[in-house]
Formats: C-alpha cells, structure tokens, sequence
C-alpha cells in the first residue's frame, strides 16, 4: 500500500489523529497519515477495515439469533413446580396434601399466589373430613377471600371441627356467637366455646371468656359451664385440661 503525500510526493508520513468532523465513511474504511514535510494531512483505504466491519456485524447478528432462540426455548418451555409440591397426592385425593397445596397458593410459597386456587383446594380437603381444612376455609369463606363471602357457611364450617376439640376453631366460632356473625347473637353460646377454647391453652380465648362473665346471669354461666363439662371428654383431646370454672358474678 503505497505511502507518499499526494501533495509534495514525500514518503515521510506518519499516522494522524482523526476528528469527528472526517465523517463515519472515512472513519470506518480509511487510514489518517500526514506528511512530515509539507504537513498535508491525507487519507488512503484500509482493507483490514472492512473485513472487520464485517465480522463484528456477523457477531453481532450471530449473538441476536442465540439470544432470541434461547428465549423462545424457555417461553415455550413452562418452568415445572418445584419437586417439593404434593401436586400428585393432591390430584390423587389426599386430605393433607391438598390443605398443603392450599396453603402454598394462599402465601405463594413456591407457587403464584392464588386466593382461588387455595379456596378450591381446602373446599377439596375440608369436605374430606380434615379439621384444620374445615376451619380454614371457614376462614376463606367469613373473609371472601378467593370466594363469594358467605358468613352462614362460614359458621357451618368452622363448627364441624370446633365440636371435634379444634382449638382456634372453637375460639372462632365463640366470636362468631358473640358478635352474630353468620348466627343470631348468643353470647351465653359463646362463652361456652371460649371457655374450650381457653381450656387447651388459647390464651386470647380466655380473655374473652372472662370479659363476658359479667355480661350473663348466674343460671346462664352455671348452665354452660355444665355443658362444657359434658362436652370436654369428646370434644377435647386426651390430656388436656377441662374447661375453668368461672367465678359467679354477685
């Protein structure tokens, strides 16, 4: 490639700085030199230049196809559920992993999280018989969550496994009693369950035992606390301590 200034012929060049006004053409296929001599700044073309223009551009075009074949790959391959999920025992009918299942939906514990989804899954349990199922989804249908608000069935639900010695389901459904949720008010009805409640260690149960103990008259303590009795041996499990006797208010 030859160098000599076409100004004054001199073979004294060297290279020279390019400015940002010599234009993206020159800048991308040419070489800058000027002259030692007369000072002439010139251009000459640069084969090595264009070769690699033209292999960056492959690359580049080469890297866009990669990435876009990789992202197609993965969005037509849906990510599968975590190992851990009881997915399989779930579908298959078993209680316990479908209240599992329910509850992962509920706090989007490796799953999205779904209010729906949850609902359909403890319905599925709690009409198996399970009690903690039962009383959460009392829970889902008192609050509306993932399903119509239904305080009636609210109540239905939450009594099955209150009567089976459920302990939070016995302090639920005594608040339930207490403020006519689902139920005409009966708070000599919800002394009772609060003072089950209270009796396998629901420390909240208790105070609101003891808050309503002035509300009701003696015949109305004295006969719950006798149904109470009646109602420990199977309504409690073996070893826990029978419901309090509550002083009668003078």
């Amino acid at each position: 490639m030859p160098r000599a200034c076409p100004q004054c012929g001199s073979s004294k060049v060297r290279g020279a700085s390019v400015h940002a006004h010599d234009g993206l053409r020159r800048m991308l296929l040419y070489t800058s030199l000027r002259c030692r001599d007369c000072r002439h700044r010139f251009w000459i073309f640069n084969p090595l230049k264009p070769l690699l223009l033209v292999s960056a551009l492959a690359l580049l075009v080469g890297l866009t196809a990669w990435f876009a074949l990789d992202l197609h790959g993965s969005a037509a391959t849906p990510p599968s559920p975590p190992a851990t999920l009881p997915q399989t025992r779930a579908a298959q009918g078993d209680a316990e992993a479908q209240l599992q299942l329910a509850m992962r939906y509920a706090t989007g514990d490796g799953v999205p999280q779904n209010d729906a989804e949850a609902a359909q899954w403890l319905a599925k349990a709690a009409r198996q018989g399970l009690a903690e199922a039962q009383y959460q989804y009392g829970l889902v249908l008192l609050q509306g969550r993932g399903v119509v608000q239904d305080y009636k069935a609210a109540f239905a639900w939450i009594e099955k496994p209150a009567r089976r010695g459920h302990p939070h389901a016995q302090f639920s459904l005594g608040e339930l009693y207490r403020y006519g949720t689902g139920t005409p008010i009966d708070k000599p009805r919800a002394y009772l369950w609060f003072n089950l409640a209270a009796a396998q260690g629901v420390d909240a149960a208790a105070k609101a035992r003891d808050s309503l103990v002035w509300q009701l008259k003696p015949e109305q303590l004295a006969a719950m606390q006798a149904e109470a009795r009646r109602m420990s041996p199977g309504a409690l499990s073996p070893g826990l301590p029978a419901p309090a006797e509550t002083p009668t208010p003078p």
